[in-house]
């Protein structure tokens, strides 16, 4: 009866351990993840590396740094946003982007795209990373707006566009300088200190347009198609009043 007591209490003794193991065990876990406050934006630099004039497109390349201050690993959390919010990393992309291409040095994971921007499923270890990414996107008439946004903040940010190609504006942002690369010119704008959920509301004017281009964006084909009709009637016109006159010619002559 003894060893039976003694055998009772010693497994009690032992599901209590295991429950205590598994309880203190997910406490350590949850504690040695990092957490989204951990992730900074230390550098946030974006190129505007040509203006096609013909197809009204801008071709954008960005290089971020980011860095996890904590000494433990951010993993990213899908799985209840509506509790945890956006637990995860993510960039803002201008509407209509197209082409996105992304680079990473961050530990294997996968990009989901969104309509105005992209988060990725990557852990974050303890330290700095470099991000890069590359799209097009379509500008309407000389004006490029684009509503970027902060999710995780800024120390710093540049962009660089080719000289006379437009000017920039933004929150917080000036010109800085004209810059040099591959014997190409460019103007640089800057700003910094952007908080988290910060908004750059960056926009591009002046952008240059060929002379065409700016005919047809402004004509409607319903205008078109009446010009176009009523300089065939001329024409017809045109060429019947001729030959009128000529057959009279013939006559009196």
């Amino acid at each position: 009866m003894k060893n039976k007591l003694i055998k009772a209490i010693s497994n009690k003794l032992f599901y209590i351990l295991l429950i205590s193991f598994f309880i203190n065990g997910s406490i350590l876990k949850a504690e040695s993840e990092g957490k989204i406050e951990d992730i900074l934006i230390n550098e946030y630099n974006m190129s505007i590396l040509s203006v096609d004039q013909n197809d009204q497109s801008l071709s954008i390349i960005t290089a971020v740094k980011i860095l996890n201050k904590s000494e433990s690993p951010f993993v990213p959390n899908f799985s209840d946003v509506a509790k945890t919010g956006m637990n995860f990393i993510r960039f803002s992309l201008p509407e209509g982007f197209y082409d996105l291409y992304v680079e990473t040095d961050l530990p294997s994971g996968n990009l989901i795209e969104m309509p105005n921007g992209f988060a990725l499923t990557s852990d974050i270890p303890s330290g700095g990373f470099n991000l890069i990414f590359s799209y097009y996107v379509n500008y309407n008439s000389s004006k490029f707006n684009f509503p970027l946004h902060f999710p995780h903040g800024a120390e710093s940010f540049k962009i660089i566009i080719p000289e006379e190609s437009g000017i920039i504006k933004g929150e917080k942002l000036y010109f800085d300088k004209n810059i040099e690369i591959s014997s190409k010119r460019f103007n640089e704008y800057t700003g910094i200190e952007y908080s988290n959920g910060e908004y750059l509301n960056l926009e591009m004017e002046n952008i240059p347009s060929s002379f065409l281009k700016k005919i047809s964006t402004s004509l409607n084909f319903q205008i078109i198609n009446l010009i176009v009709i009523i300089i065939m009637v001329n024409i017809i016109i045109l060429f019947f009043g001729i030959k009128y006159f000529k057959n009279i010619r013939k006559k009196n002559a």
